[in-house]
């Protein structure tokens, strides 16, 4: 697809442009502070949202939602990525990632729902090329804002949406991560 050069503007890929809006997706352009503002306000308002941003924008949402939340509801009490847990999903998925993820307990077989249970219920859903695709992009960072994910225990195959029916207090799978060159993280 060839980018169009508009008088003295920067080049655009209209051709791009255009197979996004036929799949049904929208494309916005703006100026970087009204990129973080928009996402910002997505969040505060519980809206649903991903944004495929430049590493920097990336980088300055995450920065102002913990910097301008309690801690806990814009992280959900995220956990470093071990060394261990990195190596393995290195090995099992062929994935280099940092980051850091919540850690959740799953209340039917107690096994842990981290950064591994997450990639490898992506791989179920999605298919591993697609996973592998979203963590090999250049350039591109990859926000999702309040996304509607059913997490499911990757051991007994209970859906955590279910444990409030339980009175089990399960927040949302959260994360933030980072490979070597852009991010892939949740806002909440």
């Amino acid at each position: 697809m060839k980018p169009t050069n508009l008088s003295q503007g920067p080049s655009v890929d209209f051709e791009s442009i255009e197979t996004l809006l036929n799949q049904g997706k929208t494309v916005i352009s703006a100026e970087d502070s009204a990129i973080i503002e928009l996402a910002l306000k997505i969040t505060e308002e519980g809206k649903t949202a991903t944004f495929y941003l430049k590493d920097t924008l990336f980088t300055e949402v995450i920065r102002r939602r913990v910097a301008t939340s309690d801690g806990a509801a814009a992280t959900g009490d995220l956990e470093p990525l071990s060394s261990e847990e990195a190596a393995r999903i290195k090995a099992d998925f062929e994935i280099e990632l940092d980051g850091a993820s919540t850690k959740e307990i799953c209340p039917r077989c107690k096994s842990i729902y981290g950064t591994y249970e997450f990639i490898q219920q992506g791989v179920k859903e999605h298919g591993k090329d697609a996973v592998k695709a979203v963590f090999s992009l250049k350039g591109v960072s990859v926000l999702q804002i309040h996304p509607r994910q059913n997490t499911t225990c990757q051991t007994c195959g209970f859906v955590f949406a279910f444990a409030h029916r339980l009175n089990v207090k399960m927040g949302p799978h959260g994360y933030v991560y980072r490979s070597h060159n852009h991010g892939y993280g949740c806002c909440r």
